[in-house]
């Protein structure tokens, strides 16, 4: 009895030990979006792994880096993996120093979200496209079947102290920056990659949901967790 006992659990441990090396690795890459969360707030990647959690799916979130990179955040969760950093442009995210240990790690999913940056040090979007697409084949280079999740980046509020041109140049560009990204993925799916867009700056709204026109505030977080788990729950 006890030997019929003990080869059960061996095998009940061998069974959640299986479940356990199935796990869909997850790795963001982003600027600051991805990287914040001090406390009062958390990150998006905390709301993101409580939903996953609730939901049983099986995941590992997975990075170069961890926690959050402007503190200490309000809550602190088992898997705080991340890449990227604050201030990046998608050109930053592109550089091979960067990249190729992010894309190394082989990941499952990729939860892509840069652009922003970009329009902040004037780049012209031809460059953000481009540059995008490098990030995409890097990953699928080194992971044939990574499933990408291209964020169309959330809104920020323009500086009041810039000339009213360059303010609405700015605005322009946030709003074209989500036709870039729709080229994008569109443009890799066809390539074979899977591509999915997630619309961040739709029903986002920088005046509420941040907590200085660009950082989000645990109500933005949440909005950002939400949007990645819809996509989310479809994969896992």
């Amino acid at each position: 009895m006890k030997k019929i006992f003990v080869a059960w659990l061996f095998g009940v441990f061998v069974a959640l030990g299986t479940f356990a090396s199935g796990a869909q690795t997850i790795l963001p890459y982003g600027d600051s979006v991805t990287t914040f969360g001090a406390d009062p707030e958390s990150s998006y990647r905390y709301w993101l792994y409580q939903k996953l959690s609730d939901a049983g799916l099986n995941f590992a979130i997975i990075g170069t880096r961890s926690g959050v990179e402007n503190g200490s955040p309000a809550n602190a969760w088992p898997e705080e993996g991340y890449s990227g950093h604050e201030g990046w442009t998608s050109s930053d995210a592109a550089d091979p120093a960067n990249l190729n240990p992010v894309a190394g790690k082989r990941p499952d999913i990729v939860l892509l979200d840069f652009g922003s940056n970009d329009i902040l040090n004037g780049f012209d979007l031809s460059t953000t496209e481009a540059n995008l697409e490098t990030i995409i084949q890097a990953f699928a280079a080194a992971n044939p079947s990574v499933t990408i999740l291209l964020a169309v980046p959330t809104g920020f509020v323009t500086d009041p102290g810039l000339p009213t041109r360059q303010r609405s140049q700015e605005k322009a560009q946030q709003s074209r920056l989500a036709g870039v990204v729709s080229k994008v993925a569109a443009a890799e799916k066809k390539a074979g990659i899977n591509v999915i867009k997630v619309n961040l700056f739709s029903g986002f709204n920088p005046k509420k949901d941040t907590i200085d026109g660009a950082h989000p505030n645990v109500v933005g977080e949440q909005k950002i967790a939400n949007k990645f788990f819809q996509a989310l729950r479809k994969i896992l």
